[in-house]
């Protein structure tokens, strides 16, 4: 087997140079002949001396992708894979040594999947404020962590990779594109650029597997354990889901689904006259009412733009927006 690894960078030297570090420990299978694709994603940074610090002690080729975005670098990796497996990680993730010998192993059992996935455990800057800790299994979606079990076996629905830790089968996907419209760029919090993949896959009958000794730890810097990052975190995700999908028609109330806004003022308050009672509940109306402000500020964007959206950006006619 050839296999890729495959991640993309903008702006974080520091971050890529530990990610980079940890690669060189990897046990790397007898046999077993590999990349690893660096995407400097228009960097501005040192993250070219970098790559070149690390590039004798790994397979590694550098790569510059000019246009701005997470989707546009992972086209560039693509176009230039090598590999029947190819592996995504990201510039602030630590891999464990066993990671590439786990996945060559899933894909081994599994000729049949498309893709893979495997746990991504939280690597705190600093210890977290006790209420987040206390509300991380909540709040696992806004850092990038997932954990099935330690058992390698299919996915069942409702569960899937996470673009810090996850696979595919190259031949699948050397003619799909990651949309622009889609994923980070500089400093939005736009995702769901994978899922696409996912749905093209399980529409080819294709399924997926969790690794679960393919383990990797995300870098969780201290801004970001925060009450404020997570709702900038769901209101991304209520952007990101109405930009995938629309909404369906219904009566409006000040440009918005009324139905919304009802549910946006009541989560709203909600989670505040909660907190105020040590009611644990609050966590998930907070998060609700970041979500739906998410989905006000992308329809407002969709209105802004003469009512034309970017592709794959869907309202029925009738919507009233």
């Amino acid at each position: 087997m050839h296999l890729t690894v495959a991640l993309c960078t903008w702006n974080r030297a520091r971050l890529l140079d530990r990610t980079l570090a940890r690669m060189r420990e990897l046990d790397v299978p007898s046999g077993l002949a590999w990349e690893l694709l660096v995407v400097n994603n228009n960097c501005t940074d040192d993250t070219d001396a970098v790559i070149t610090r690390h590039a004798d002690a790994l397979p590694l080729r550098r790569l510059f992708e000019p246009r701005q975005g997470l989707s546009n670098a992972r086209n560039c990796a693509l176009d230039h894979a090598r590999g029947d497996l190819l592996i995504w990680t990201d510039d602030d993730v630590l891999v464990e040594p066993g990671w590439l010998a786990a996945y060559v192993r899933a894909a081994a059992d599994y000729p049949e999947a498309g893709y893979f996935g495997g746990p991504v455990e939280p690597w705190f800057e600093s210890e977290p404020p006790p209420e987040i800790l206390r509300h991380l299994p909540v709040l696992r979606g806004a850092f990038a962590l997932v954990d099935y079990g330690p058992v390698t076996r299919r996915f069942v629905p409702g569960e899937a990779p996470f673009g810090a830790n996850m696979a595919y089968r190259a031949e699948l996907v050397r003619s799909f594109r990651f949309d622009p419209n889609l994923g980070r760029s500089g400093t939005n919090l736009i995702g769901d650029e994978e899922t696409a993949l996912f749905e093209k896959l399980a529409g080819e009958g294709r399924f997926g597997v969790w690794v679960g000794a393919a383990r990797v730890r995300h870098w969780v810097p201290k801004e970001r354990a925060t009450w404020a990052f997570v709702w900038r975190y769901y209101h991304g995700l209520g952007q990101t889901v109405t930009r995938r999908q629309g909404l369906p028609a219904c009566a409006t109330l000040i440009g918005h689904p009324r139905w919304a806004v009802r549910e946006y003022w009541a989560k709203r308050l909600g989670s505040w006259l909660s907190r105020q009672v040590g009611s644990p509940g609050w966590v998930k109306k907070y998060t609700r009412a970041a979500y739906l402000e998410g989905v006000f500020a992308e329809l407002s964007r969709y209105r802004a733009g003469g009512g034309r959206g970017r592709p794959g950006f869907w309202v029925p006619p009738g919507a009233g927006l």
